[in-house]
């Protein structure tokens, strides 16, 4: 009863929050299985049970959008609650989860720092602080390209509705006036950070596997190990890290019975000291949901005399969970804790062979879903690493953490495992498969669930294997081409892809302009480049670059191309003539994948065209500013498309003398819209059906500017801007075509029709 309560509130998380009807069809199905029991008492509290949970996840949805800033706001001589170990300082950035003193909610906050001094003073807080700040608060932005990760969903999950900016800060002075409760948590948060900074003076591995595995903290240092992992499919071993709970309950037990403590004492000290660790442990996911199991099964023993089985609890526990955060449904974390812990509970009989088998078919689809890769050393890897893992990995990493005299024994140990991974990452075994449609992935879970207990295993074998090469197929073979306009903030950059993927091409990469060079101010994080442009195109199933064209040399056109170039495999780079030459460009060339001998230099005395594209301009060879950009003509499907970099509008006049009869019905408007560029000759000669403008949210440019938007408005040219409207996909159609955009203030779908073509 307790699997169907279960799976109910799971489905109607997911309907709520993304409705689907292949959910309506399974929570449907669901309710007929229900009543097929004839079990009267089952059918009624199946039927209360989600009437009451559904009001819940409403109360739930209700109470976060009271709690959310739509709007940018101005905040002054605010208080933030911030324990020592919720902040992370990375270069000039603070990232800081805190209590909202006068609003008493938990908000997600950031501060760019002014000074090194500053960044130091960070750095030495120790204990609990109440911090006075202005600043702006608004809840945080959805994601505004296709694919791209939902930040917004990730802190719901952690009940945060609002993001602040910090603009001014400085502690409080005075102690800060608590209740018993809340000094005791500071005190904890306080320890934390106090065996943070001790795990983090071990030697590595050690340092980041027991930050990790035992805090729940993801030590930057040990970020390629975990790269590592995850490249290798592995990662759901850190999903179940909470499994070291049971190691240490089996272990208190053993020393209670040779100390001839009673059973009842053991357990009273479990249900007090386990909750206390869920605070230790940063409250992990998988950490929680192993505490909460541990004391669901002592409670409902001690104080009941209830027997309970794992799955039980762990019903229970999930059940708990999604009344606290219903969006839980949509973390790869929770998904994997939760459905591969059931499944070990399923099969503890089982051999390491069928374990390890088992684990990757049911992880599979959830990985494939999130991360869009697979490496096939992961089937092997299971069956082997899993095993060695609950072993030796965890005990090493506890008893290295606790016994310091046992650490030259935990680091070879430990370093054995990371070298492995270091050597099997690089081996060219990672298959990069694309985001499958959901019904797969429901099917595959299916189909796995299935074969538990059905007689017809070849069959469904057959099944699965052929369904995943159809999803495949789906996936790489595109139908239709389609023109994408990214929203990659202040910056350019524009895939095409043609029918059936007969070749991709990237026209600029994007990237962000740094106005500073000061080395304590470098922060550790992804570019645009990987989150956005690699992101998609992984999700597509696509995993390189037939052409890459460089328009210029500016930052927020080329800055992306080398931490693209180190995911995706680039054959081809086009720049303009002179670029080449370029110390910038040289410097790019080097943090890139990709070699001089893969650099063509061009402009229109050299080709006339490369494979669908019609090269307008350069003219001869420059420098690779402005004036020298790259400027594109191609035909998608009878749809005639330009893209023109920074062309000033000296350039568009000379592209224009050379092209007296140039027309075409999608223009990339040149330098994001700014009045240096998009002449009025230059869109009264092409006559566009639609002008594509990319600028970032409240740049400093002031782009798009008012001259631009006046001139296409007296020309009748309709515009969108990546600013307002997120990414832009053109679709070519026959006589027609689509446009989609994917901000959340926008209209989902737009099309258009052009006629005459």
């Amino acid at each position: 009863m307790i699997f169907l309560l279960t799976i109910s509130a799971y489905l109607i998380c997911l309907l709520f929050f993304s409705f689907d009807w292949l959910w309506l069809v399974i929570l449907v199905l669901l309710i007929v299985r229900l009543i097929a029991t004839k079990n009267k008492s089952w059918i009624i509290a199946g039927f209360i049970f989600s009437f009451f949970f559904a009001g819940a996840v409403v109360q739930w949805q209700s109470a976060w959008q009271k709690r959310s800033y739509r709007i940018e706001t101005q905040v002054q001589q605010q208080h933030l609650l911030l324990q020592p170990d919720e902040y992370v300082v990375s270069g000039d950035l603070v990232k800081m989860t805190g209590r909202w003193l006068e609003h008493a909610e938990k908000v997600q906050c950031f501060y760019s720092l002014k000074s090194e001094a500053e960044q130091k003073k960070f750095t030495q807080i120790k204990e609990t602080k109440v911090i006075i700040f202005d600043g702006t608060i608004q809840q945080a932005s959805a994601p505004t390209n296709e694919n791209q990760f939902d930040y917004r969903r990730y802190l719901q999950g952690k009940n945060i509705s609002n993001v602040i900016m910090l603009t001014r800060w400085k502690a409080q002075n005075k102690v800060v006036d608590l209740d018993f409760v809340n000094v005791f948590l500071s005190w904890l948060h306080a320890v934390r950070k106090a065996f943070l900074e001790h795990l983090s003076k071990l030697p590595e591995p050690l340092a980041g596997y027991s930050q990790l595995l035992l805090l729940g903290y993801y030590n930057q240092d040990s970020s390629e190990q975990l790269e590592q992992i995850s490249s290798l499919g592995l990662l759901y071993l850190f999903s179940l890290s909470g499994m070291h709970i049971f190691y240490i309950t089996s272990f208190f037990r053993r020393v209670c019975m040779k100390l001839m403590i009673t059973r009842e004492t053991c357990d009273l000290f479990l249900l007090t000291a386990l909750p206390l660790y869920v605070v230790l442990g940063g409250f992990s996911a998988s950490l929680v949901r192993a505490v909460m199991m541990v004391c669901i099964i002592i409670s409902a023993r001690s104080f009941f005399g209830i027997k309970i089985s794992g799955i039980t609890a762990e019903g229970i526990v999930l059940i708990l969970n999604l009344l606290y955060s219903p969006v839980l449904v949509f973390s790869l974390g929770a998904q994997l804790s939760y459905l591969l812990t059931f499944i070990l509970m399923l099969n503890r009989k089982k051999s390491s062979l069928i374990l390890g088998l088992k684990m990757t078919g049911y992880s599979l689809p959830l990985i494939l879903w999130h991360t869009y890769q697979w490496n096939f050393l992961t089937l092997l890897l299971s069956i082997v690493i899993v095993p060695l893992f609950e072993r030796i990995v965890i005990p090493a990493v506890v008893l290295g953490s606790f016994f310091f005299c046992l650490v030259p024994v935990a680091i070879p140990i430990l370093q054995v495992f990371v070298d492995i991974f270091a050597f099997l990452a690089k081996l060219p075994t990672v298959i990069t498969f694309g985001k499958p449609p959901l019904f797969f992935i429901v099917f595959w879970l299916a189909i796995q669930f299935m074969l538990e207990y059905s007689l017809h295993t070849r069959r469904l074998l057959g099944i699965l294997v052929g369904s995943y090469v159809a999803a495949a197929a789906i996936i790489r073979f595109p139908l239709s081409p389609e023109v994408v306009y990214f929203d990659i903030g202040q910056g350019d950059c524009t895939l095409v892809r043609e029918t059936f993927n007969r070749s991709v091409t990237l026209i600029d990469t994007g990237g962000k302009v740094s106005f500073s060079s000061e080395r304590w101010r470098k922060r550790d994080a992804k570019t645009s480049g990987e989150t956005i442009v690699a992101n998609y195109l992984l999700s597509k199933g696509i995993n390189y670059l037939d052409n890459l064209f460089l328009t210029h040399q500016d930052t927020d056109h080329v800055g992306n191309f080398p931490s693209i170039s180190n995911i995706l495999s680039v054959h081809r780079i086009f720049v303009p003539s002179g670029m080449e030459h370029l110390s910038s460009f040289n410097e790019r060339l080097h943090l890139s994948k990709n070699t001089l001998h893969e650099v063509y230099p061009i402009d229109t005395k050299k080709v006339k065209k490369i494979a669908i594209f019609n090269l307008l301009h350069p003219f001869k060879a420059g420098k690779g500013k402005n004036e020298d950009s790259v400027t594109l003509f191609f035909t998608v499907k009878k749809l005639r498309f330009i893209v023109s970099g920074d062309l000033d509008k000296t350039g568009e006049s000379e592209v224009l003398l050379h092209n007296p009869k140039l027309k075409a019905d999608i223009l990339k408007t040149g330098h994001h819209g700014s009045k240096t560029s998009t002449s009025k000759d230059y869109v009264q000669q092409l006559k566009p059906c639609v002008a594509i403008i990319s600028a970032g949210r409240n740049n400093r440019y002031g782009h798009p500017n008012q001259e631009t938007l006046t001139t296409l408005k007296d020309q009748q040219v309709p515009y969108l801007n990546t600013a307002e409207s997120g990414m832009i996909k053109v679709i070519p159609l026959k006589g027609n075509f689509e446009i989609k955009t994917f901000a959340e203030n926008e209209t989902k779908k737009r099309s258009s029709t052009n006629e005459g073509q």
